[in-house]
Formats: structure tokens, sequence, C-alpha cells
């Protein structure tokens, strides 16, 4: 899957999504504005800025305004996140966990809050609504781990119906938990070529840069390179993928140091 957008598609993508998130913000700050309706535009703000913070990353891989634009998505989720991200069976039962497009949101932010060296305090932010969901998930908590160590984590995840995550993360999952670094290596370079683009058939966000409306911001495995940080891996099998954010990993190894 070949896609290169012009320079011209981004100008305008960026700038149309900068006004909307600026006509939002606007709306928050009047004084008219229903208070029931506040986190409904926080939630879509927060999503805004994820997908700006995405886009600017494919189109320019500007790693200093990602990182800026990343700290309002956690603003954002922080103060309008609530259950309605949660799933709901068909009994009208509140389960804990998330519907496909927030779980992919959480994953993306947590990931990118690794990659882009965010402060732990920020991190934090992220791992509270978590935490109060009472949302138990192996890839969330490997990647909470790998900033807060001294993390006491359940073995338990809060899996009860719908299993299209862990089916679509099976790889990753399986990597995680991987006795040498080579099988986590090949499972993750499995999931790149096989899984991450295809299992998510049913994401809003899927095939995308076939749309006539300007809406593809960029098609990234933030978890993979995320995980590839954590356990310092060889990426050097997929490293090409074009799914595989390198320059995100290379930022993150670069200040490693620092």
């Amino acid at each position: 899957m070949a896609i290169d957008f012009p320079k011209s598609y981004w100008h305008n993508y960026i700038e149309e999504l900068s006004r909307i998130i600026y006509r939002s913000q606007n709306r928050l700050t009047s004084e008219e504005f229903p208070k029931e309706r506040i986190n409904y535009v926080g939630r879509g703000l927060a999503s805004n800025y994820l997908k700006l913070t995405i886009a600017h990353y494919t189109s320019s891989k500007n790693i200093e305004v990602a990182r800026e634009s990343i700290l309002k998505v956690i603003r954002y989720t922080h103060t309008s996140w609530d259950g309605f991200w949660k799933l709901k069976n068909s009994k009208g039962k509140v389960l804990n966990q998330y519907i496909l497009s927030a779980y992919d949101e959480m994953l993306w932010t947590l990931s990118l809050t690794i990659l882009l060296r965010i402060d732990n305090s920020e991190f934090k932010k992220l791992v509270e609504i978590i935490d109060r969901d009472n949302v138990k998930d192996e890839l969330f908590e490997f990647i909470i781990n790998g900033k807060i160590s001294s993390r006491i984590s359940s073995s338990e995840e809060s899996y009860e119906e719908y299993f299209a995550i862990p089916t679509i993360f099976e790889k990753l999952r399986l990597a995680i938990k991987s006795e040498s670094k080579r099988e986590a290596e090949l499972l993750i370079k499995d999931f790149l070529e096989k899984d991450w683009y295809k299992k998510h058939k049913d994401a809003g966000w899927h095939n995308s840069h076939k749309s006539k409306n300007n809406i593809y911001f960029g098609y990234w495995s933030f978890e993979s390179a995320a995980i590839t940080c954590l356990m310092d891996l060889d990426d050097s099998d997929y490293q090409g993928n074009e799914f595989y954010p390198r320059a995100l990993v290379d930022y993150y190894k670069k200040t490693s140091s620092k």
C-alpha cells in the first residue's frame, strides 16, 4: 500500500482541523454553552488533537510539534473522558472494556507519550482514567509499567464479551510475554505485516486514504514502536514497514541518554 499525499493536502487538512479545534474551544468558553455538552465537546477536542498530532508526524515527522500537541490530547482526555466510551452488551450492561475506537485512541496516546518522552506527571493522567474505568488490559498495563515501574498490575483482564481487541492485538500480546527478544521481534514483524491494518477493517479510520473527503491522517502502529523501545528490541526486520513510526523510535533512542 503506497500512500503519498501532496503537501497541499496536509496544509489543508491541518488548517481545517485547526479551525474545528478553535471553534470547539470557543464553544467551551462560552457562558451560554450547556454544561451537559462539555464532556462531549471536550472528548471531540481530545480526538481531534490526536489526529492533529498524528498528521504533523505523518506529513513532516515534526517531533517537537507532535510533543506540544500530545499534551493537549492528554489535557482534554483527562477532563472529558467518561463512561460513554465503555462497551455495553446486548442487555445494556456496561462492561469494563472500551469500544474499539476509544481503545485505539487510548493505546495510541499512551504509546505516543512513551515515544515522545512526555513527563510522568502527564502520563499518570491517562493511567488515572483507565483505573477509574476499571479497565484491565495487558497492553495497557505493559506500557504503563514501562513508564511507572512501581505500579502493581493485576494479572486478570476485564474482558467479558466481544473479544475483538484481544484478537486484533494477539501477536503483540504474545510479544510482551515472550521469553526471548528474537521471538518478540518476529511476532511484532508478523503483526505489522499481516494483522494491524487488515484486522482494523471495522475501524472508522480504515481505508480513509480512499475517501473523497480530507479525513486521512496516517496509519501508524505506535504501540508496536512503544513495545519495541520498552523491550529494547532490534527492529531491523520491520523498521521499514509502512505502519512502523521509525522516526519516533529514533527520537526515543536518541534521547534515552539525556
